[in-house]
């Protein structure tokens, strides 16, 4: 008999315990205006739901948050243009001029496309020479880890092929 009345209530338990059912949905926040990082700052997520944030702090907390610099050079359009993604059908953000200076913080799987960051200050005269540099855009210091970069300065995708590595 008591074997009977403990099978029964093991199989009432494990017909309660399979019974409730949760979804993914309700472990989320109510908003997913912000996302959490590994630093404990609130980042502003972009209202693109296709754009990817350049990470930065790839190479660990011994070294630069950026580990290159690079130089854009000539593109088809005068000036390259910066991706929200890393990809071609991505949203325009913006467009750099040929000879400033960028930080290369991290590359697509296929290296055809560089996460940058870079100062948005007022180019130089046409013909002078190049005499923007990254500025100080706050990574050339290490940060503890990965994480979207969220400075003073403009950050997007842009294709490799124009950049030319000057350091790192």
């Amino acid at each position: 008999m008591i074997r009977i009345l403990l099978a029964a209530s093991l199989l009432s338990l494990a017909t309660t315990a399979c019974s409730e059912s949760t979804e993914v949905s309700d472990d989320l926040p109510a908003s997913s205006d912000y996302l959490d990082n590994p630093t404990g700052r609130a980042e502003r997520v972009e209202s693109d739901p296709s754009a990817k944030p350049v990470l930065i702090g790839e190479g660990g907390p011994r070294f630069a948050a950026c580990q290159s610099v690079g130089q854009v050079g000539r593109h088809d359009s005068g000036a390259l243009p910066v991706l929200s993604a890393p990809f071609d059908a991505a949203a325009r953000k913006d467009s750099i001029p040929a000879g400033q200076r960028v930080y290369i913080c991290t590359r697509s799987h296929d290296q055809q496309w560089f996460g940058i960051v870079y100062d948005k200050a007022p180019a130089a005269e046409e013909g002078a020479a190049p005499t923007r540099s990254p500025g100080n855009c706050g990574v050339s210091s290490p940060v503890r880890a990965k994480r979207n970069y969220d400075g003073p300065c403009a950050s997007g995708w842009v294709e490799s092929i124009y950049v030319v590595l000057v350091a790192g």
